[in-house]
């Protein structure tokens, strides 16, 4: 009798979404067929066909960024608290630095994309909620250097609760794995905390827009405003930080530091 073996390390593919399907008679078909009409244009082909580029490019940039981080994963977590303290760094997209995933429930989504009046609003883990989580023991692995590794990938299943994952040093730069953890105090963690940070973007967006509200009355009773629209003082926090000028900031921070200390 055959053993059937399944390897609850790694998730399911997931089978992708197919396009609804249009029925048609064959007396629809003709028509359509006489006006020269598809039932997808070149228009639209040509547009997929960008967007599939447009996809590759930005999984090659997340790797390198991912390379990145984790390069210089020890003067990150040397300036943890000044990281944490300053929003244009804490705010920084960090999805790309944890992945995972399980038997039956899929890959782990760590970043979230909204359809919202036609715009596209993206939100990911950020850089606080990232460090906050490798604070946990979950995401803690004691290094054979003496130091303490990192999580960065697992996977495993939700029925069994069993695990793998891998965990990197930011002092040896070597990878640890760890196996018989619970997978749903990884899976189920990390959803949490996107959740959060989720609402965290929302509730400063209304925040935003109560400010920009109060403003514009302002503005209309002083008589500053002809046609007033309270979307005139809706702001952002300014000019985002990626994670190369973060690097780079702290790099000379640390230079201008060392200097300062010899003279």
């Amino acid at each position: 009798m055959a053993t059937i073996i399944i390897d609850d390390s790694k998730p399911f593919p997931i089978i992708p979404e197919q396009p609804d399907n249009r029925h048609e008679s064959a007396q629809e078909f003709f028509k359509r067929q006489a006006a020269g009409l598809k039932l997808i244009s070149d228009e639209m082909e040509q547009e997929s066909k960008e967007q599939e580029e447009m996809r590759k490019l930005q999984e090659k940039s997340l790797e390198r960024k991912k390379k990145l981080l984790f390069d210089n994963l020890d003067l990150i977590v040397r300036h943890r608290d000044e990281i944490l303290a300053t929003p244009r760094y804490a705010n920084i997209d960090a999805h790309y630095a944890i992945k995972g995933g399980g038997l039956y429930v899929g890959p782990l989504h760590t970043s979230r994309a909204f359809n919202i009046a036609g715009s596209i609003v993206r939100v990911g883990l950020r850089l606080a909620t990232l460090l906050h989580i490798w604070e946990t023991d979950q995401f803690r692995v004691d290094c054979k250097c003496g130091s303490t590794a990192l999580i960065r990938s697992f996977s495993g299943s939700p029925l069994s609760g069993s695990s793998r994952a891998t965990a990197y040093c930011p002092e040896c730069k070597q990878e640890t794995h760890v196996s018989n953890r619970s997978f749903g105090n990884y899976f189920w963690y990390l959803q949490k905390n996107l959740s959060e940070d989720i609402e965290t973007v929302a509730r400063h967006v209304i925040a935003k827009w109560t400010l920009a509200e109060a403003e514009h009355e302002k503005k209309v009773t002083e008589g500053k405003y002809n046609d007033p629209r309270p979307g005139d003082d809706f702001h952002g926090d300014g000019t985002p930080c990626n994670l190369e000028t973060m690097i780079n900031e702290l790099k000379l921070k640390e230079f201008d530091e060392a200097e300062n200390s010899q003279n």
